[in-house]
């Protein structure tokens, strides 16, 4: 069938048609514009929770050196505390007795804060011990999961590029059966209205803006002349009577 042969409720028919194909296809080109933000998001959270776990490994094995260098200085003191208290017995004099005595102070002084030190460490390193076992598992769960995802998106990124070609290609092939007059005065009205150009009759109102129709206009559409709204400019079609029509129909 020709374009000449076709009436414009069978053009309008096939507009409606070419207008599904452009809703398809937004909404694919939708879809794979989000996938490169969501990409980025997976392989991120995956870097970001490996680096968190390799942080504070690091910093668990350094506490721990540090927990050992206490332990020794602190046995050092103890040492030193125990030397100075066998010398305590064996001074002769006021001035060796006082030296010997600022030597046990200072070892006791040293040990006590030595210890507060490495109380405050141990509870580091507890907490540290527990943070990077569970932070060992989260990093391979997450990285099983959001690998398995990124794979998952990374085909289905591909097959919406075919899926895309077909309806574009399934679209055109619609479009050339209509007046290209009509087919440009959709696109313009489309752009215009967030994709949407052909609306059908709501309670005798415009399904777009739902401006009231007057009778007379309601019967234009209903016998197949190409109305527009002239409130919101979109085309006008009693979607119902599209629906059952075929092309064939006259």
């Amino acid at each position: 069938m020709t374009k000449s042969k076709l009436s414009t409720k069978q053009m309008l028919k096939l507009l409606l048609l070419v207008q599904e194909h452009d809703s398809q296809l937004l909404e694919l080109e939708m879809r794979k514009d989000f996938f490169p933000g969501l990409l980025v998001k997976l392989k991120t959270q995956i870097e970001n929770v490996k680096s968190e776990y390799a942080e504070k490994r690091e910093r668990f094995v350094e506490v721990k050196k540090e927990i050992q260098q206490l332990e020794i200085d602190v046995d050092k003191h103890k040492d030193g505390l125990e030397k100075s208290h066998e010398k305590l017995r064996k001074v002769s004099t006021n001035k060796e007795y006082d030296a010997v005595q600022s030597e046990i102070i200072t070892h006791n002084e040293m040990i006590a804060e030595i210890e507060d030190n490495l109380l405050t460490l141990m509870d580091e390193a507890d907490k540290l011990e527990k943070d990077v076992s569970g932070l060992k598992k989260t990093s391979a769960q997450i990285k099983v999961e959001n690998s398995k995802r990124i794979e998952e998106m990374t085909k289905s990124a591909g097959e919406i590029d075919s899926i895309i070609e077909k309806i574009y290609m399934e679209r055109n092939k619609i479009a050339d059966r209509i007046s290209k007059r009509m087919v440009r005065r959709y696109e313009q009205i489309r752009e215009g209205r967030q994709g949407v150009a052909i609306v059908g009759i709501v309670d005798r109102a415009c399904g777009g803006c739902m401006q009231a129709l007057p009778p007379q206009k309601i019967q234009d559409i209903r016998a197949g002349q190409l109305v527009v709204c002239e409130n919101c400019g979109r085309v006008l079609v009693d979607l119902e009577e599209l629906n059952r029509m075929s092309i064939e129909d006259s």
